[in-house]
């Protein structure tokens, strides 16, 4: 895995700090993204957040949204989540990179509101995608604003902290998994929930995953 944007980011934490360039097919524009698919996350009724699977290009993206105050603790289930998906053996090193950038990003934005005036919306903000094309795969994270009209919620402006080059193995797998957890979806109505994104189609899921 090559690794573009922890270092910087952990030089950064708890300070102001420069957004990191974002390769194409992480760029994101409100007329560039067709958002096939939403689920709200863990679920409407107790919502942190959404999970969207979107096309930007030739890219096939899993885009998770997290707007919480609660966000060290949904880092850490995505933490626990992650390694029991990808314990030791192909995949887990790519697994572990993921989650400590993760962990360094939710303390970079509490580091920010602590340090910031307060605001009526005390949320931490925090993005996550998983990106492929025909000839790359990555794996982004970052923060975000936002507005929210009845429920809806409209990112305004992204900034990236962190992109990683995992496996293309680990990212395909990996956005199949989130789908399914996302989505509580298996089998046949998972592929057909995929079938939009024609490079997921056909992967299957990683032993005990």
């Amino acid at each position: 895995m090559r690794l573009r944007g922890l270092l910087p980011l952990l030089a950064c934490l708890g300070a102001p700090c420069a957004a990191l360039a974002e390769p194409a097919a992480i760029r994101s524009g409100a007329m560039e993204d067709e958002v096939v698919a939403r689920s709200y996350v863990p679920s409407p009724e107790r919502r942190v957040g959404e999970v969207r699977l979107v096309r930007r290009g030739d890219a096939n993206i899993v885009q998770t949204l997290l707007y919480t105050k609660l966000l060290r603790r949904v880092v850490g289930e995505i933490r626990q989540k992650e390694l029991a998906n990808w314990p030791e053996g192909p995949g887990h090193a790519d697994a572990l990179r993921y989650v400590e950038a993760l962990a360094a990003a939710q303390k970079q934005l509490w580091g920010r509101l602590l340090a910031s005036e307060p605001v009526r919306d005390r949320r931490q903000k925090l993005w996550v995608e998983f990106v492929l094309t025909p000839t790359a795969s990555q794996l982004a994270i970052g923060a975000f604003e936002m507005d929210e009209e009845q429920g809806e919620v409209r990112v305004l402006r992204r900034e990236t902290l962190a992109v990683l080059e995992p496996s293309r193995d680990y990212v395909r797998r990996n956005m199949r998994l989130i789908a399914s957890d996302s989505f509580h979806l298996e089998g046949a109505a998972l592929s057909s929930l995929l079938e939009p994104l024609e490079l997921l189609r056909g992967v299957a899921a990683p032993p005990g995953g």
